[in-house]
C-alpha cells in the first residue's frame, strides 16, 4: 500500500457538528469564548490566523488556487449534510476533494491535525494578528480530522497532533492512539516546543511505548511564522533520541521535508546532520525522513540529490505536504518522455508520487509507511 504520510486539511473559520470529540477538545462555538473578546484557535475546529492570512505565502496560495478573499464565514458541518462554511472554506473543500480523491498511485493519505500553539506555562494564546508575535497561525482539531478519517476510512488515516505542554499530554496521546492515530505531528519552531523539555520527553516516551511515530519538522519553515528560531535545529532532537535509545525508549521519528532549507543556498545544517545520522549512527534505528514538499520549485535540487543517494532510500518515506503544489515543469528533463503523462495528472499529491517514482526512487520509499504506521491494516 502506498501512503502519503504528510497531508494537511485546514480551513479558515470552521466549526463542525461532530457526534464525538476527544475529551481534551471541547466543542467550539465559532465566537470568542474568553472574556477578552479575542478569538482563540479552540473557538473553531479549523482556522487560519489573521496574521497568516496576511503572509505572502497565503497570498500565493489564493492566487494559485483562485480562491476568494478570506471572510469570517459561518460555522459548518462537514460530517453530514451540506456544509455551511463561508465561501472561502467551501472553495477549499472543493479543492481538497479534487486533489485527495484524484486517481493515482497513492492509496491512503495521512490527514494531519495541527494542535494550537501553547505558552511555556501551557496556556493557549489568542489567534495572532499582524501586531502579535506569538500564537497559532493555523489550527485543525484532532476531533475534526478523526471524523473525516472515520467517514472515509478507505482513503484517509488519522494523523494526530498533541502539544506536549498541554495538561496531561501523555494521556491525550493515549486517547488519540486508542482512536486510531497513526502518527503525531509537531512543528517545534512554530508550536513552541523545546524537545528537551521534560514534558516533550514524556510524550516521546509515551509514543515509544505505544508504537506511535512522531512526524516532526526540523529546519527552516516558510508557510508559518518562525516564533522560536532556537528550536529550528535538529541537533537537540538527535541528542534526546540518543538518550532514549540507550534507555530502550526511542520512538519512531520521521523528520519532515528531510530537514531541508527553504532554498538551495539556505541554512542546510539540519539537513546535512540528518543525512549523516541516517546513514551512520541511526542507520539501524527507527529514524526516517519524508520527501514532503520536495517537488516544490525551491526544493527540487534537494530531491535530485536524494534520488542520487540510493543508500538512503530505505530511510525515506513519501509525503506530499499537500496543499503545497507540485511543479512538474522543473523536472521536465528528469522525467523525460514521462513528463507529459505526469504533468497531466490533476491531483497534486498523486502527481508528486508519480514524479518521484519516475525519478528512480526505490519502491521502499513508497511502501515503507505501511510497515511503520500503526492502525493501517484495519483500513487496508
Amino acid at each position: 500500500m502506498i501512503i502519503d504520510v504528510h497531508c494537511h486539511y485546514t480551513l479558515t473559520r470552521y466549526v463542525a457538528d461532530l457526534p464525538q470529540r476527544f475529551s481534551f477538545e471541547p466543542a467550539p462555538r465559532g465566537c470568542p469564548s474568553s472574556p477578552d473578546g479575542r478569538l482563540r484557535p479552540v473557538d473553531f475546529d479549523s482556522c487560519v490566523s489573521p496574521r497568516a492570512l496576511g503572509r505572502v505565502s497565503w497570498w500565493l496560495v489564493r492566487r494559485v488556487l483562485r480562491l476568494p478573499e478570506p471572510t469570517a464565514g459561518s460555522p459548518g458541518d462537514d460530517t453530514g449534510g451540506a456544509a455551511k462554511a463561508g465561501s472561502l472554506d467551501r472553495a477549499l473543500m472543493r479543492h481538497y476533494e479534487r486533489h485527495l480523491w484524484g486517481p493515482g498511485p497513492i492509496e491512503r493519505f495521512v490527514l494531519l491535525a495541527f494542535d494550537a500553539v501553547h505558552d511555556d506555562d501551557g496556556t493557549c494564546p489568542p489567534l495572532p494578528d499582524r501586531t502579535d508575535r506569538f500564537g497559532s497561525d493555523i489550527y485543525t482539531s484532532n476531533s475534526f480530522v478523526h471524523a473525516l478519517c472515520q467517514r472515509y476510512p478507505d482513503r484517509f488515516l488519522f494523523g494526530a497532533s498533541v502539544h506536549p505542554y498541554r495538561p496531561n499530554a501523555p494521556e491525550c496521546v493515549e486517547e488519540v492512539f486508542a482512536a486510531g492515530a497513526c502518527l503525531l505531528k509537531w512543528i517545534p519552531l512554530h508550536h513552541n516546543i523545546n524537545v528537551t523539555d521534560p514534558r516533550a520527553v514524556a510524550v516521546l516516551r509515551k509514543c515509544a511505548a505505544l508504537g506511535l511515530p512522531l512526524l516532526v519538522h526540523c529546519g527552516p519553515e516558510f508557510s508559518l511564522a518562525t516564533q522560536r528560531p532556537q528550536y529550528e535545529s535538529i541537533r537537540p532532537l538527535l541528542e534526546i533520541l540518543r538518550r532514549l535509545r540507550r534507555q530502550g525508549a526511542m520512538p519512531c521519528v520521521i523528520v519532515a521535508h528531510a530537514a531541508t532549507p527553504l532554498w538551495l543556498l539556505g541554512n542546510a545544517d539540519s539537513h546535512h546532520v540528518l543525512l549523516e545520522a541516517l546513514r551512520g549512527e541511526f542507520a539501524d534505528a527507527p529514524l526516517y525522513a519524508d520527501l514532503a514538499a520536495l517537488t516544490a520549485w525551491a526544493k527540487v535540487p534537494f530531491l535530485r540529490r536524494l534520488r542520487q543517494r540510493p543508500e538512503l532510500h530505505a530511510k525515506l518515506l513519501f509525503g506530499s505536504d499537500f496543499p503545497v503544489p507540485t511543479d512538474a515543469r522543473l523536472l521536465h528533463r528528469d522525467l523525460g518522455r514521462a513528463y507529459r503523462r505526469i504533468s497531466a495528472i490533476r491531483s497534486w499529491p498523486q502527481r508528486a508520487a508519480a514524479a518521484c517514482r519516475q525519478l528512480g526512487f526505490n519502491e521502499i520509499v513508497f511502501y515503507r509507511a505501511a510497515e511503520l504506521l500503526p492502525h493501517v491494516s484495519r483500513r487496508g
